[in-house]
Formats: structure tokens, sequence, C-alpha cells
């Protein structure tokens, strides 16, 4: 929650690499379920249970919303996002035009951009539903390979493909990057998008990890928020 005057020079450099856990202690396993739980705490009437979708939701003060189910072998969508729409149509989106790989899904609907992520087809237990927390530590075990750490940024994130993710300070006292939404801007701006112009949201290159462990950089659309 700690204020930065220079947010656009740290999210420029904004990497998605991931470390991997060394021997049967999972580091970032362990500390990626507790850093979530303490940004959910931390959301407070931000955090929402849809009992009727099946999922627990998180939302920022600008009122962008993540979604995630309470049961990946439940029908709709592992996670979601839902985004105000109008930030791109202005920045020239054709939604005609617009298109996703596949495990991605998309629709626009009453203004919000809503695009879901399919996951995998993994049965949780009942109790992985009764908080979001334990929810999200469900997903953490099953979805392990796609939770990572940036030790720089001091950042836990998840993959959700298509080079989308959503990520988390791991320690809020020392981050004004509490929450993070990180959207590819390629389908964007293949259907029409100027992605230096979407409103709200920041157009930085990034720092990546090729699957050679070499480092690259990538476009990404950037929607921080300090809870």
């Amino acid at each position: 929650m700690k204020r930065s005057a220079v947010a656009v020079v740290v999210l420029s450099v904004l990497a998605l690499s991931f470390l991997a856990a060394c021997g049967s202690t999972d580091v970032v396993a362990k500390v990626a379920k507790s850093s979530f739980a303490a940004v959910a705490a931390a959301s407070k009437d931000r955090v929402s249970d849809q009992v009727k979708a099946g999922a627990w939701t998180l939302s920022s003060a600008a009122g962008d919303l993540v979604s995630f189910s309470k049961d990946f072998s439940a029908a709709g969508s592992d996670v979601e996002f839902s985004l105000d729409v109008r930030p791109f149509l202005d920045a020239g989106l054709d939604a005609t035009k617009l298109s996703f790989p596949a495990g991605i899904s998309y629709s626009i609907d009453s203004g919000r951009l809503l695009l879901g992520f399919e996951l995998g087809a993994d049965k949780f237990p009942e109790a992985a539903a009764t908080t979001f927390a334990s929810d999200f530590a469900q997903i953490v075990g099953t979805q392990r390979t796609r939770v990572g750490y940036h030790e720089k940024l001091d950042h836990y994130g998840i993959k959700l493909g298509g080079g989308n993710m959503f990520e988390w300070a791991k320690d809020m006292t020392k981050n004004d990057k509490d929450i993070v939404w990180v959207l590819n801007p390629e389908p964007f701006i293949a259907a029409g998008v100027d992605p230096s112009k979407v409103g709200s949201w920041i157009f930085a290159k990034v720092e990546s990890k090729d699957p050679a462990g070499k480092t690259v950089l990538e476009d990404k659309l950037l929607k921080p928020f300090d809870l």
C-alpha cells in the first residue's frame, strides 16, 4: 500500500518470469497462498461470494473484477475478468475482429468486456469453497505450474493463458501495486486498438523469460491498484 511517484517506471519493467521451487519445500506455493489471503482480507467488502455462479470475486476500486471458480470441473470459466469495455472502444476496438486462442472466451455485455479462462477440469472438495483463501489455495495446489514469483518486484502471479495474468503483492506494506490485471495486447491490436490510448491502462514493455531462460521484452497492458 506504499505510494510511489514513479509507478510507470516500475511497471515498465514488470517481469513475468517464474522461479522453480526447490526440493520438497515449495516456498513459492506456500507464500503465494498466504499473500493472496492477505490481499483478500485487505480487500474487505470488495470480496464477494458469488453463490449462484459458484465463484469468489475480487473487485478493484474502479470496478474491475476477477472471479475464481470454486470447482474447475463445473460448467463455466475457471477464471474470469470483467472489465470496462469503454476504454478499449475509445482506443479503436472493433469487437467483430476480436478473437483469442483456445481456452479463452470473450463477450461484451452491458458495457463490460468479459474474458473467461479455462485452466483445467479439477474437481475441488467442498471444503475448498468455504473461503476465498481456501479456494485459492486449492487452485494453487492443482495449478502449481501457473503460479510464480518475481523477486525484484515482490509479486506473485497466476498465468491464465495467452499471455494474460493476474498478479498480487507478496507484502502490501512494501508495494504500491497490490493487485494487477495483466493483458496481452496483441488480440486487441489486431482488432484495431491503439494500446497506448486505452484509458486507465498502462501499455509497457515488460521483462519475461523464454523457455530457454533468456530475458525477453514483451508488450503488456497493465492495470495496477493500491489497496
